[in-house]
């Protein structure tokens, strides 16, 4: 067995899957799923195994996976299912003094459906275009109800991740459309992250008694600690205790990160397959910081990093820079950055632990409080304006709190040079 067998974090796993039975996740969005009438929502962190969930309950095969990143109007969304299920995209008809010599059409790859009249079993769109020798006509449809009620009658359940990404107009328009299929017995499920849970209500209050939320909770220690102990047997290895805490506290709650750090640690230690004996392993203080840093191969986010830590383009004196305690120098958007990475790691913090780890980094004149307020409010607009989807960071106004939706984004904060 293949250390990349064990520890899979891009996939399923199959042998490491921790399904924390005290929650009753599967069952719940079983339940969920076979009632009808509901929609179901799972909500949980970033990397928190939400797609993993709904793999696991409804299989590979029989779930149909749209993300919401890019979904700027309802045609958009209509597009990409049909699309999936390799409807046709384009047919022609070409004719010569009124005699038809040939029909053709054009679908995408995917499952494929036969273009029949209703009632035989598929669906139908329309066709448009202008009369002539020649014609060339635009497929268009099917959509909305029709379109998910066809994906219900083949025993597939649609499941639509990253959901509070699409546009809020959208939102509505779609949830509208999800109400009266769910109606007519379409299983579809919407997933969101934790503090976006509710889009789907919100967009549409219709829906308030008809969505069943289903709440993944971050990951406990002891609940990542599963996965290590479940793989590292399979490989004949023994990772120390303390090594395992290691690897559970710098995973931030997220069983993928855990995944990627376990076989990190295979790939540094030489370990590609199962050892032919028990092996005890164990690093120096110097090799597990290797480790940690060699592991941000698997979280590059220099993107989104770069974006943030350069700020808004200077306008007349340039920023001032203030000296950390280690001797380095940085703006305030580099200080507040370094201050992500110092102490425990946490997704969520609030503005006072921020200023107490930005006043612990730079103990002589630090920044002041409306300075720091100003540059995570550039932060989070940088963030939504120039990284669309790729929301890593997020500075909510209101609860004066900033939270990291994307526990990859804060490894790489702790762990890469710069």
């Amino acid at each position: 067995m293949k250390a990349g067998e064990v520890f899979t974090p891009g996939s399923l796993p199959q042998y490491t899957y921790n399904e924390r039975a005290e929650l009753n996740l599967e069952w719940k969005l079983l339940n969920s799923i076979e009632t009808k009438g509901f929609i179901s929502s799972v909500s949980g962190p970033s990397k928190s195994g939400k797609t993993v969930l709904c793999e696991t309950v409804i299989g590979k095969r029989k779930m149909l996976l749209v993300t919401g990143g890019g979904m700027s109007s309802g045609a958009v969304f209509w597009q990409k299912l049909r699309s999936r299920l390799g409807l046709p995209l384009q047919w022609t008809e070409s004719k010569s003094h009124g005699v038809e010599t040939g029909i053709g059409a054009t679908a995408s790859a995917g499952i494929q459906i036969p273009l029949v009249a209703k009632g035989g079993g598929a669906i139908q769109g329309s066709l448009t275009g202008s009369s002539g020798a020649e014609e060339s006509r635009q497929y268009a449809g099917p959509d909305g109800v029709e379109l998910l009620e066809y994906i219900a009658s083949q025993g597939i359940t649609l499941v639509v991740d990253d959901f509070h990404y699409i546009e809020r107009s959208v939102q509505k328009s779609l949830a509208e459309q999800f109400k009266e299929a769910a109606r007519a017995g379409a299983s579809i499920v919407v997933v969101s992250v934790s503090h976006r849970s509710d889009e789907s209500i919100r967009a549409n209050p219709d829906l308030r008694g008809r969505v069943v939320t289903i709440d993944i909770p971050y990951w406990k220690p002891q609940e990542l600690r599963v996965i290590a102990e479940k793989g590292f047997p399979l490989l004949n290895v023994r990772p120390d205790v303390s090594l395992v805490d290691g690897l559970v506290a710098e995973s931030v709650s997220s069983p993928q990160l855990m995944q990627a750090l376990c076989l990190q640690l295979c790939h540094d230690a030489r370990i590609e397959s199962a050892l032919h004996e028990s092996t005890q392993l164990n690093l120096t203080a110097q090799q597990r910081e290797a480790l940690f840093r060699n592991a941000t191969s698997l979280a590059n986010c220099k993107t989104a990093f770069d974006i943030i830590i350069t700020g808004p383009k200077s306008r007349g004196s340039e920023r001032r820079m203030y000296r950390l305690k280690d001797g380095k120098t940085g703006d305030v958007y580099s200080v507040i950055l370094k201050a992500l990475a110092f102490g425990d790691p946490l997704l969520t913090l609030p503005y006072a632990m921020i200023k107490a780890r930005v006043d612990a980094l730079v103990p002589v004149d630090p920044p002041r409080g409306i300075g720091i307020i100003q540059a995570l409010q550039q932060m989070g607009k940088a963030v939504k304006e120039k990284l669309g989807e790729d929301r890593v960071l997020e500075w909510d106004e209101e609860k004066e709190m900033l939270n990291i939706p994307d526990p990859y984004f804060l490894y790489y904060v702790r762990w890469s040079d710069w």
